[in-house]
């Protein structure tokens, strides 16, 4: 799911100077609730460049909606070097604020990977009597084929989910991409029924990503109350995926061998993971607003190298700026939890889910066999007595 706005909070010193410092803090502001961190101000002392070089790099939080701070200095550089140009951000907005028309080429680009990879769950089967004949195995033990898939179709996501959640949508889907067209390359040149079941399982976990995580890149570009037409198109695109497979791999089957069935996919897929790489572009919000964070952080430190020290920061509730050493920070970064615990609750919220829906359907099964066990056991007796009471009624 994307991210929550944040909303800027007060600035954030990494020390705290006394009486004969440049920096104090404002105790007793009126209009901070207590508990709150205390905004920095600077008094009115020297702000030139060489001045502030030595005064303490102050953290503010960082939002889309904030306002990047104009620099103190503008000039000349130490020694005579170039001063630094100002990073490009147009790639680090808000995915909420893209145009209508990229939004809908990001759904459209997902929703047909999504066919692609629902493709390949239906057609296996129509290649499984080839398989069988040349590998000497029951049809039965050729659809372990599907079993495997399967397997790693569903274990796969409770793994990449957290790794989307830290480093983006995008890299995520390259890396399963690419391991999803290997792995369809593997099924269509293998020699032997083992290496065929290992392939699968991993074309299983390279496809998962694309089946599980477009739901999460709507949510990153659409607010909720205009998530209705994408989700519809992600379903619907799922599906149809899952008809289509049995449909054009069974007529790839009847006319030529089983090898093909894999090798039009290995191309299909190649073909859209490489659209991917070119066109998609990153959609996690928290993300998005940490590069942008590390892009002007890395900006400020290449300008203080050069003597371009401090940049105007309006003071809260006054009209007047005072010239700071600026860090930018991202409240999500700081909440998040570690990789690790990400993937524990991941694997572990599933199977407490489904826990309660376990003996749910346990209870029903120990009703429902009580209560067949019962009918039979009327049944038994009754019929007994009919036959008692027929027996009566000849001898008559």
């Amino acid at each position: 799911m994307a991210a929550p706005e944040i909303n800027l909070p007060a600035a954030v010193s990494e020390s705290t100077f006394g009486s004969k410092g440049n920096l104090t803090e404002s105790p007793n502001r009126p209009d901070s609730p207590k508990g709150e961190e205390k905004e920095i101000v600077r008094e009115g002392t020297d702000d030139s460049p060489s001045s502030l070089k030595d005064s303490p790099i102050i953290y503010h939080y960082l939002t889309f909606e904030t306002e990047l701070p104009p620099p103190t200095t503008l000039g000349p550089t130490v020694d005579g070097f170039p001063e630094p140009e100002s990073p490009d951000l147009c790639n680090f907005v808000s995915p909420f604020t893209w145009s209508e028309s990229r939004k809908t080429f990001t759904i459209w680009l997902s929703c047909l990977i999504t066919v692609v990879t629902a493709y390949t769950a239906g057609s296996y089967s129509p290649a499984g009597e080839q398989m069988s004949k040349e590998w000497d195995v029951s049809q039965t033990a050729i659809l372990v084929g599907i079993t495997t898939f399967t397997t790693g179709f569903a274990t796969a996501p409770m793994i990449i989910a957290p790794f989307s959640e830290l480093n983006g949508r995008r890299p995520v889907f390259i890396a399963t991409g690419i391991l999803f067209v290997i792995s369809q390359l593997c099924c269509a040149v293998t020699q032997s029924y083992p290496g065929m079941l290992v392939a699968r399982f991993f074309a299983g976990v390279g496809g998962s990503s694309f089946s599980t995580m477009v739901g999460g890149v709507v949510a990153d570009i659409y607010h909720t109350e205009d998530r209705n037409t994408p989700m519809a198109l992600f379903s619907g695109a799922a599906l149809f995926g899952t008809g289509l497979g049995p449909l054009c791999s069974g007529f790839i089957a009847q006319n030529m061998s089983w090898r093909w069935v894999f090798y039009v996919q290995t191309i299909t897929c190649g073909l859209f993971i490489l659209a991917v790489i070119v066109f998609f572009k990153e959609t996690r919000g928290s993300v998005l607003l940490s590069r942008r964070a590390k892009l002007l952080n890395t900006w400020y430190e290449s300008r203080e190298k050069v003597g371009l020290v401090g940049f105007n920061m309006a003071i809260e509730g006054q009209s007047n700026h005072t010239s700071q050493r600026i860090r930018w920070r991202v409240k999500s970064d700081e909440d998040r939890e570690s990789l690790r615990k990400m993937i524990g609750i991941s694997v572990y919220r599933p199977f407490r889910e489904l826990a309660p829906l376990y003996v749910l359907i346990l209870t029903l099964t120990d009703y429902r066999s009580a209560f067949n066990g019962a009918r039979c056991v009327l049944l038994l007796s009754m019929g007994e007595q009919i036959i008692h009471w027929s027996a009566q009624f000849l001898i008559e």
